[in-house]
């Protein structure tokens, strides 16, 4: 799971975030060791352990370029079968498809967005990705 840690999502949505990580790992039957974390801005970083979907330490606050989490998350061994990307959809995303299956979970906005650019409208998840509207 790669969760947008970006400036433009904000602690709600974070805590969300974390909701759905819980969520997934009760799906999993409680198999914390099937589920891996990472935080994303501009920059992917790897949760190391994780005991409890409250303690993920969540870090960012940057730019956004989910292609880092997608780039950090198929270098893991063994490789996902399926990647889960959370986040505002205020990013670039990959040209082409992972090797795997990917499910954009889109925190929910309304028409404005927070850039100085009135007439900025985010690129829409690929349409390799399934799209869920969280919340």
């Amino acid at each position: 799971m790669v969760i947008d840690t970006s400036g433009s999502v904000s602690d709600t949505e974070l805590g969300s975030a974390l909701l759905e990580v819980a969520a997934m790992v009760r799906v999993l039957g409680g198999r914390r060791d099937l589920v891996s974390v990472l935080s994303c801005d501009a920059a992917a970083t790897v949760v190391d352990s994780m005991c409890r979907a409250e303690g993920i330490p969540l870090v960012g606050g940057g730019g956004t370029d989910l292609r880092t989490g997608f780039a950090k998350a198929l270098r893991a061994s063994p490789r996902p079968d399926v990647i889960v990307i959370l986040t505002d959809g205020q990013t670039p995303w990959p040209d082409a498809p992972p090797p795997c299956r990917t499910v954009v979970g889109l925190f929910p906005r309304g028409t404005r967005w927070d850039e100085d650019d009135p007439d900025y409208v985010p690129d829409t998840p690929p349409e390799w990705a399934r799209v869920v509207h969280i919340g």
